[in-house]
């Protein structure tokens, strides 16, 4: 009985330095945590492509420094992100990227049919086609590490955005005769007397195109009016949301 005592008592002891080291390895942990956040900043200085940045947090969303970078991959007009970019770039593409989560969190509430794969894939083959080339796409976000994976994620979240925009602007826009015809005297006529050319009919067809000046008209006031509608929307989505700035990009 003596012995079953004793070998209880060396596994109670056994046990207490088990968990005594279980803390002291916890409390090292955390502490080694915290050093390495407060050096986060060194490191970040030294070489800027080893941690990623938060930015900013919207509605609780995270935007990182790399979400700007890919955005900017994504738009033909930007320059290349892979190279130095500078605050004022990065500061603007921040702005477009707090819109565009605003207006995903809204779409995420509304009931919308589900992506096919076909959908996402001519989605991006419109993307590429706005590059100078495939190959020249494909080394674009391969610079900044954007994997295929990843493109599809944002392919997809473009689609989503691109429906919330259609269905809550695009859909109760409407251009009358008027506006049509001011464009058409104001806009267009001026422009095309200043060149020395005769100005065709609203009916006439557009050089090189199967649709007619009217129709072109139509669009460039809708594509206005659905900004103007969306700019307006986006103030307010802006003053309801709880967007916290963490760092400049």
């Amino acid at each position: 009985m003596t012995g079953d005592k004793r070998m209880l008592k060396n596994d109670r002891r056994r046990h207490a330095m088990r968990l005594g080291w279980l803390r002291v390895s916890a409390s090292s942990w955390l502490i080694a945590f915290s050093l390495l956040w407060l050096l986060m900043p060194s490191a970040r200085a030294q070489n800027p492509k080893l941690i990623d940045q938060i930015l900013v947090l919207v509605d609780g969303d995270i935007i990182t420094r790399s979400d700007l970078i890919w955005n900017m991959a994504l738009e033909p007009k930007s320059p290349s992100p892979a190279g130095p970019v500078s605050s004022d770039l990065l500061s603007l593409e921040l702005d477009v990227t707090i819109n565009q989560r605003l207006i995903a969190h809204e779409a995420a509430r509304v009931p919308s049919a589900e992506l096919t794969q076909d959908e996402v894939n001519k989605r991006q083959t419109e993307l590429i086609a706005q590059f100078p080339s495939e190959a020249a796409f494909r080394q674009r976000i391969e610079s900044v590490g954007m994997t295929p994976e990843k493109l599809e994620e944002l392919v997809r979240e473009l689609i989503a955005r691109e429906r919330f925009i259609d269905f809550r602007f695009r859909s109760f826009v409407f251009v009358t005769e008027q506006e049509i015809q001011a464009y058409y005297e104001k806009e267009l006529v001026p422009k095309i007397r200043a060149q020395g050319a005769v100005p065709p009919g609203l009916d006439a067809e557009l050089p090189n195109e199967k649709r007619k000046i009217r129709d072109s008209i139509t669009e460039i006031l809708k594509a206005e009016k659905i900004e103007q509608e969306e700019s307006r929307w986006l103030k307010d989505a802006t003053q309801r949301a709880e967007i916290v700035r963490l760092a400049e990009p």
